[in-house]
Formats: C-alpha cells, sequence, structure tokens
C-alpha cells in the first residue's frame, strides 16, 4: 500500500468518526435543512407552461407579390424604387417578428399583462420593463431548422391562461405581418399604377402591369387568411402538470446540501470542543 492510499483511508476513517460521532447533530442540520426545502416546494407558485408549434406559410407570390417575379424585374425594380425581397427572406423576417419587442409589447397592452407582471414583482414597472421580463421569463420562442418547426412557449401561474395566451401570440404575430403586407402592397399598387403613366415603354408596362397583379393577389390573401404567415400544427392546451417548483427535486437536494452542512458543523463542533474545555479549565 502507498503512502497516498493510507492517508486516504486513515482520512476516510477520521471522516466517518468525527460524522459518527456527531451523528445527532448532523442529523438536526440534515433534517432542518431538508424541512425549510420542503416548505419552500409546498408554498411556492406554481408555474405552468403550453405549447404551440407552428410552420412557416410559403407564399408562391412571396412578399408583396415580388418574390415570384425577383429573378427578371430586378432592373425594373430598382427603375420603379421598390425592394424584390429574395427567396427565403419573407421567412427570415417573420421568423424575426415572432421574437420582435414590438410584438411582445403589443401582446403585453392587449392581454394587459402589466399589471398581473406588476402584482408578481411587488412594485410598478414600466411597460419598457414590463416587456423585458415577459420576454425573458414568460415567452420563449425556440427554432426546430431540421423540422422546419417553431414552438412558442408561455409559462404562467394560471393554466388555462397561459394556453390561451400561447394561442394569441401566434394570432398576433399573424396579424401584424398581414397588417403590414396589406400596408405594403396597397402602397406598390398605387406607386406603379403612377409610374406606369410616366412610362412610354410598352415591355416596362407590361412588367409593371405584372407586378400589379401579383399585389392583388398579396391583398385577396391577406385579408381572405387568419393564419398568414404562421400555420399552427398543433395548438397550446391547458396544461395539468407544473413544471416548477418540482418538490421531489427541492426535497432532495434539501437532504443533500442538509448533510453536507451537517458533516461541515460536526467538523466545526470538534475543532471547538477542545478550546472550550481548555478554557473551561483555565
Amino acid at each position: 500500500m502507498s503512502g497516498t492510499e493510507g492517508d486516504a483511508e486513515i482520512n476516510v476513517v477520521m471522516l466517518w468518526r468525527v460524522v459518527w460521532g456527531q451523528k445527532y447533530l448532523v442529523a438536526a442540520v440534515a433534517a432542518l435543512v431538508t424541512a425549510a426545502a420542503i416548505c419552500y416546494a409546498m408554498l411556492a407558485t406554481p408555474i405552468y407552461r403550453a405549447e404551440v408549434v407552428v410552420v412557416e406559410v410559403h407564399e408562391t407570390t412571396g412578399q408583396g407579390g415580388l418574390g415570384a417575379l425577383a429573378g427578371q424585374l430586378s432592373g425594373l425594380a430598382s427603375l420603379a424604387g421598390l425592394n424584390v425581397n429574395a427567396a427565403g427572406s419573407n421567412g427570415r423576417e417573420h421568423a424575426a417578428v415572432l421574437r420582435s419587442r414590438q410584438l411582445v409589447e403589443e401582446f403585453v397592452v392587449q392581454n394587459k399583462l402589466q399589471t398581473a407582471i406588476n402584482r408578481q414583482a411587488g412594485e410598478p414597472l414600466s411597460l419598457w420593463k414590463t416587456v423585458r421580463v415577459v420576454k425573458e421569463q414568460v415567452i420563449d420562442v425556440q427554432e426546430d431548422v431540421r423540422r422546419g418547426t417553431t414552438t412558442i412557449s408561455v409559462e404562467w401561474t394560471d393554466p388555462k391562461l397561459v394556453a390561451a395566451w400561447a394561442n394569441s401570440f401566434v394570432a398576433l404575430a399573424n396579424e401584424l405581418i398581414r397588417d403590414k403586407a396589406l400596408i405594403d402592397a396597397r402602397r406598390n399598387i398605387a406607386y406603379l399604377e403612377n409610374r406606369i403613366g410616366e412610362t412610354t415603354s410598352l415591355e416596362v408596362q407590361k412588367l409593371m402591369y405584372s407586378l400589379i397583379e401579383n399585389e392583388t393577389k398579396t391583398l385577396m390573401l391577406a385579408n381572405s387568411r387568419a393564419e398568414y404567415a404562421f400555420a399552427v400544427v398543433d395548438p397550446a392546451v391547458a396544461p395539468e402538470v407544473r413544471v416548477r417548483p418540482r418538490r421531489s427535486l427541492i426535497a432532495i437536494l434539501g437532504l443533500t446540501i442538509g448533510l453536507g452542512l451537517g458533516v461541515i458543523a460536526a467538523f466545526l463542533w470538534r475543532k471547538r470542543a477542545p478550546v472550550a474545555l481548555a478554557t473551561a479549565r483555565s
């Protein structure tokens, strides 16, 4: 047996002797910490999570009707002062809307979340701070690139409310994106109609009419479909199981920490005892 192994065995034996000698102290500390952990787990406000899974709606006409004609109309778009989006740019823009502050702020205002957040925080918060709290603690957006899906998670204390919020968040995102598409399409149509009368080139006029036709299709599509940018494939439902607090895990963690503190207390007591005895004798 090497010296290191022998020292290790001696240390383990000494540790066991100290712990066993102060077993009641260790047990008392462990029981106290575990009881505190259990009380916290029982009294902590339960948090529920609802999730809604969506997929991006792919348009054949592209954003504002311009995407389908991007290849042949890039020169015309520059001439007309219009922006021809590249393929796939709509998806990136829509995904950015889901994470945008504008969407969360509109969601907070519509659902009167500022009052609920203030009550939970215990202090009055401005709208800016409320939106930050909601983005960091209430709403989470996760994209699965491989599957092509996006999951929006909402966490709150009310299981029915959390499901309603998750579904309404997606509906609001669709509404904002649809409204923007309508505004852009109407503006583009008005602009193109004015420019048609200013050009004498039949080829350019033909292309402009094609643009107007596609913008009109965008108007019709946006006005007729609620799920304009995101289609819900798995709507949120009221959860029956909380995600926090995990009471059994908290109890086990409390017991583990309690035992560790108990061992520390036993060593401190062992070091203190000789000093106290010497002081008493003197």
